[in-house]
């Protein structure tokens, strides 16, 4: 298989109505090798109090030659883990459950984690839930460092949270972060809201950009590959020509692709192909 091809990764997220066997068995039939872990419970269980026994789950991955190469927690509302929690109670859980991610992704031996800041109540000052964000962040990625897990943290959209939106945004928050353990999760999506380049998220974080959630829109959508009017080549150069080295996530989110998701990664890969094929293109198979 083509070099280029090697670095997408399938994801769990749009086959949340099949099992976890359905989604191995789609990744092998469409020759992706890696993928992102999205811990529900019906694909992996993870809770503030447990999570489901790893070497089983480790060893079917390895009896199919998948690799995981990040883990990515239920965190958004109206889940109960927010990383912006303001109920010492909740805030509590919240942070068991992502240690728990944490400990979880390393006996996987799962590389990265993926969060979000959390959110907000629209009736509070937004500072006070950044304040709430940044501190338990800091806990979590001090806790990730000590068990050889990476945070890598994305920005979010409007509707879902307003506390980091944009390039700027994640700028302050990482500083008030201040952890040297906390990367960059470009998400296409929260970036085309923002009317945000992948050229200016690399002028502005560099190297500290680690991981991306690769995905179609118009603009936005989190849409498979060819349902949306992103150029895909011209979004695969601007990550090359910044030597950007990590994965390439399908964080297809639309309701629509539930059905058949097997069919939702084949027709991306096939528009995907399709497009490096063209021309000049083809130089960029073997990157």
């Amino acid at each position: 298989m083509k070099k280029i091809m090697n670095r997408f990764a399938g994801m769990n997220y749009y086959y949340r109505y099949y099992p976890i066997d359905y989604f191995f068995e789609s990744l092998k039939k469409n020759q992706l090798t890696c993928f992102e872990l999205w811990t529900c419970a019906q694909h992996f269980d993870l809770s503030d109090a447990s999570y489901q026994e790893t070497g089983l789950f480790k060893k079917k991955m390895t009896q199919l030659d998948l690799k995981a190469i990040c883990l990515t927690p239920e965190q958004s509302n109206p889940k109960p883990y927010n990383l912006a929690s303001k109920d010492p109670f909740l805030k509590n859980k919240t942070q068991s459950y992502l240690k728990n991610a944490v400990r979880a992704a390393n006996e996987l031996e799962i590389p990265m984690l993926s969060l979000n800041t959390g959110w907000d109540f629209y009736s509070e000052n937004p500072y006070e839930a950044w304040q709430r964000s940044t501190e338990m962040m800091n806990t979590i990625a001090s806790f990730a460092e000590v068990n050889g897990v990476k945070i890598v943290c994305e920005a979010l959209q409007p509707n879902e949270s307003h506390l980091v939106n944009t390039i700027n945004d994640m700028c302050l928050y990482l500083d008030q972060v201040n952890h040297e353990n906390v990367f960059v999760n470009i998400d296409l999506g929260a970036m085309a809201r923002a009317y945000e380049t992948i050229q200016q998220y690399f002028e502005t974080f560099g190297k500290r950009i680690r991981h991306c959630h690769f995905v179609d829109g118009k603009p936005t959508g989190h849409l498979a590959w060819g349902n949306g009017n992103r150029d895909v080549v011209t979004d695969l150069v601007n990550f090359i020509k910044n030597d950007y080295n990590g994965y390439f996530t399908f964080e297809f989110a639309n309701p629509a692709y539930f059905l058949q998701p097997f069919e939702t990664d084949k027709g991306a890969l096939t528009f995907i192909e399709k497009e490096l094929d063209r021309g000049e293109n083809r130089l960029l198979w073997e990157i």
